[in-house]
Parts: C-alpha cells; structure tokens; sequence
C-alpha cells in the first residue's frame, strides 16, 4: 500500500487534481503507475500514460490513452489531444522528462516527480531544477514528492488518507497489482 500512498499524495495533495482534470503518468506501468491509473480513473481523470508497447493493455485497462515511449513522441501526442495543456504530469522515471513535459502543462498545472535520485548531487540537481522551474512567470509549479530524508517535505503518511486507501481496498475500488517481473 505505500504505492498507493506515494500516488494519492501525489495526486491529491501535491497536485492537487478534481474530477475531470488531464493528466499525464511517466512510467505507468510499474507498481507505483498501476496506483495512479487505479486511483485517476476514480478520480474520473482523462489520462495519457507513457509505457512500453507490451504494457499497453493494461493502461486501456486503466481507462488511460497509451503512449509507446519507444515509438511515440509524447510531446506531439499531449500538444495533438489537448491543446490547451494539462493539469498535471506524474514523473517517476526522471531524465529529460522534466525539460519535455514541463511546457505541456497549462497555467496553474503542476509536475510532480515522485522519483527521487538516490545521490546528493542528484537530489540537488532535482532542487535547483525545480527553483529554476518555479520562478518562470508561466503560472507552471513543479514539485518534489520525496522519501528519502534528504526530502521529507511532501511525505508525511497521514492518518486520513491511509484510512481512504484502506476503505478504497477493502471496497474493492482498487487492486494492487502484483508482478514476477
């Protein structure tokens, strides 16, 4: 369940998304991607998801539009299906995927990566990234949702929202998805 905890913050109190919102989830086919697809469809978000070709089936499964890293330009995709920007990107992979994402978003849309570098160096490369992003006039924000130590500003696991993921399990509304891979 800590997947769960990791997405729902994510969603709901970094970023916080509403029904309806467009959205984008980096690397949705892992255990903390399953989690967002799981609690976005609840949500009734429109969501884009970026994952390898073989994991498509359970994007659609989701109710996310797939997009094939390897074979699709994400950038062309999001400008293609919603011009007007979104509301939220979810990055736990990392890389460029900040530079390109970033600007798909639209004013008061916020980018959160979840997926923290291990190393100082990293980790303030990812801070000095995000006071560089957050201080352009374009009414963009980036965040960091982090575990480690190093970040412990976004991850308190409250009270209240573990008790809405254990009610959502025990209702059935979501299923952890577990992988041999």
């Amino acid at each position: 369940m800590p997947k769960y905890l990791t997405a729902y913050q994510a969603l709901h109190r970094s970023a916080k998304i509403k029904v309806g919102d467009k959205v984008l989830i980096i690397g949705a086919s892992g255990g903390i991607g399953t989690a967002f697809l799981q609690l976005g469809r609840l949500a009734n978000l429109t969501m884009y998801a970026i994952a390898s070709e073989r994991k498509h089936a359970i994007l659609t499964e989701y109710g996310a539009t797939p997009i094939d890293y390897r074979t699709q330009d994400f950038v062309e995709v999001i400008r293609q299906a919603e011009p007007a920007g979104l509301h939220g990107v979810f990055d736990g992979v990392g890389g460029d995927y900040v530079e390109r994402a970033f600007p798909l978003l639209r004013r008061g849309g916020v980018f959160v990566e979840y997926g923290n570098p291990l190393s100082i160096r990293g980790r303030l490369r990812a801070i000095a990234k995000m006071l560089a992003l957050n201080l352009l006039p374009n009414g963009r924000t980036i965040k960091l949702y982090g575990a480690s130590a190093f970040l412990p500003f976004n991850r308190k696991p409250f009270p209240v929202d573990w008790a809405v993921l254990f009610r959502l399990l025990q209702e059935g509304k979501v299923r952890p998805v577990i992988s041999g891979e």
